[in-house]
C-alpha cells in the first residue's frame, strides 16, 4: 500500500513539475507576443531627457501592450542618425521632425501620411487649431504633426531697462522703432559710464535665417518658393543688410569680432544673460533658458518689428512627431503620438518643454500650472499665433536649406567684417544659391 501511495505521489509530482513549465512558458509568451516595441528618438538636453521619460513611462503605464524604446540624443547627432537610419530602412516608428527638414524626409518617402490614423480614430487632432495641423501638411498629406508651438521673436531684459531709465518697448512695434529702441539702450549705457562692450540689440543679421524669413514676408516674399528656388529677390536682402549695417555704424549691435565670439556660446554666457545687451531674439520657448540667468530682471517677449503696410510675416513655428515609413507598427505609433500631444497625462509634464501643447484645452491647462515666467511664454505663443493665423503659411523649406544658409552666413560675416560691400556679398550669395538650387 505504501509502495502504490508514493507511485501516485511521484506520478503527480512528474506530471506538475512538466506540465506547470510548459503551461506557464505558454502564457508568458503569449503575453509578450502581445506587447508591441516603437522605437522614439528626440534630441534636447538632460532636462528635456526627464520630460520626455516621463512621458513615455505615462504612456507604458496606460497602455501595457506597448512599450517604447527611447533614444535621446543632441540636436546634430539626431539628424545625423536618423539620415543614417532612413538610409538604412531602419528609421525609428515615431520620428521627432522640425519645419526645416520635413521637405527632405517627405521627398525621400521617409514619412507616412497620417490622415488614415486620424480617421480610423488612432491619432487624435481634436481642439488642435486648423493652422497647426496645416503646418504639418505638405501636398494633402499630414506628415507630422506639432508636439508643442512656438514662435520665433526678441526678449528684452527689464533691468536692463529699468537701470537706464528707459522705457519697456510695446509688443507690437516696428522696424523703426526696434532700431530707436536699441540705439537707445546703446546710448544710455554709454551715457551712463557703462563702457566698452555694452549695446542695444544683439546682430541677427547672421548666423539664422528666421529672422531674415520675417523680413521677407512681410515685403512679400519668402524664403523659398514651393518649388524650391528662392522667393526674395536681390533689392529685399539688401535692405535687409543696410538696416543692420546702419545699426552697426550707430554702435547699437555687437562688432564683428564681439559677435563672433557669441556663436555656440550657452544662454548663460550670452550678451544678453550678462546684462550687456537689452534685446535679444530667440524663439519665446527659450524664455525658460535665458530668464534665470538675468541678475534682477525678467525676459519679456516682442514680436518681430513689423513693416507698416506691409504683409505678416508671421508662421507657424514648432516641433513635431511623425512616423517613419520603416515602421510595422503605425498604429501603435499613431496612440503614442496622440498620446503625446493631446492628453492631460503629458501635458502636465511636459508643459511648456517645446512650446506649449497644440490644443487649445491642454494649453489652458498648462497656464493653470506654470509660474510667471512660463505664463509670459505661453501668452506671447498664443498672441503670436493669432497674428499667423491672419496670414500665410510658410512653404516647407527644399532639402538645400542648409547649404543655401551657410551662403546666407558666409554673406553676412563678409559684410560685417568689411571684406565685401553689402552689394558685393548679396551678389555672391545669389550666384551660389543659384547654383546649390539649380
Amino acid at each position: 500500500m505504501f509502495r502504490s501511495t508514493l507511485k501516485k505521489v511521484l506520478v503527480t509530482l512528474l506530471v506538475s513539475l512538466i506540465a506547470f513549465p510548459l503551461f506557464s512558458g505558454g502564457a508568458q509568451e503569449e503575453a509578450e507576443d502581445e506587447v508591441v516595441e516603437i522605437r522614439f528618438p528626440w534630441w534636447g538636453d538632460s532636462s528635456r531627457h526627464e520630460v520626455y521619460n516621463e512621458i513615455a513611462d505615462r504612456f507604458e503605464e496606460a497602455n501595457p501592450d506597448i512599450r517604447v524604446a527611447r533614444e535621446p540624443t543632441s540636436w546634430g547627432d539626431y539628424w545625423d542618425r536618423l539620415t543614417t537610419q532612413v538610409a538604412g530602412g531602419n528609421a525609428p516608428d515615431v520620428v521627432s521632425m522640425h519645419q526645416f527638414q520635413v521637405a527632405s524626409y517627405a521627398r525621400r518617402g521617409a514619412l507616412i501620411d497620417m490622415w488614415p490614423l486620424v480617421e480610423e480614430g488612432y491619432l487624435n487632432l481634436d481642439g488642435i487649431p486648423e493652422s497647426v495641423i496645416g503646418s504639418g501638411e505638405l501636398e494633402g498629406e499630414l506628415l507630422m504633426t506639432a508636439k508643442g508651438v512656438t514662435m520665433t521673436g526678441w526678449m528684452y531684459n527689464t533691468a536692463v531697462f529699468d537701470e537706464l531709465g528707459l522705457e519697456y518697448p510695446d509688443f507690437d512695434w516696428t522696424r523703426e522703432e526696434f532700431a530707436e529702441t536699441a540705439i537707445a539702450v546703446a546710448q544710455a549705457f554709454e551715457e551712463q559710464g557703462y563702457g566698452e562692450g555694452y549695446f542695444g540689440a544683439s546682430d541677427m543679421s547672421t548666423g539664422t535665417f528666421t529672422p531674415f524669413q520675417y523680413w521677407v514676408r512681410q515685403e512679400g516674399g519668402e524664403l523659398f518658393t514651393e518649388d524650391g528656388q528662392l522667393g526674395f529677390d536681390r533689392e529685399m536682402m539688401i535692405g535687409w543688410y543696410e538696416f543692420w549695417q546702419d545699426l552697426r555704424e550707430a554702435g547699437a549691435i555687437p562688432d564683428a569680432e564681439t559677435d563672433a565670439e557669441q556663436e555656440g556660446l550657452p544662454p548663460e554666457q550670452s550678451l544678453f544673460a550678462q546684462g550687456r545687451v537689452g534685446l535679444h531674439q530667440a524663439p519665446f520657448n527659450q524664455i525658460t533658458h535665458f530668464e534665470p540667468h538675468l541678475e534682477g530682471g525678467e525676459a519679456h517677449l516682442l514680436r518681430h518689428p513689423t513693416l507698416p503696410g506691409g504683409e505678416v510675416g508671421e508662421f507657424i513655428e514648432g516641433a513635431y512627431l511623425a512616423i517613419s515609413s520603416d515602421s510595422d507598427n503605425p498604429e501603435a505609433a499613431a496612440r503614442f503620438i496622440s498620446f503625446f500631444t493631446n492628453t492631460e497625462e503629458a501635458a502636465e509634464v511636459f508643459l511648456t518643454e517645446q512650446g506649449p501643447p497644440p490644443a487649445t484645452e491642454m494649453q489652458e491647462l498648462v497656464a493653470s500650472l506654470v509660474g510667471d515666467m512660463e505664463a509670459r511664454e505661453l501668452d506671447g505663443i498664443q498672441r503670436t499665433l493669432a497674428i499667423a493665423d491672419e496670414g500665410s503659411p510658410a512653404p516647407f523649406d527644399p532639402p538645400e536649406r542648409p547649404e543655401v544658409e551657410s551662403a546666407f552666413d558666409d554673406a553676412g560675416e563678409a559684410i560685417q567684417f568689411g571684406q565685401l560691400s553689402i552689394e558685393e556679398a548679396v551678389d555672391r550669395f545669389f550666384d551660389e544659391a543659384e547654383m546649390i538650387l539649380q
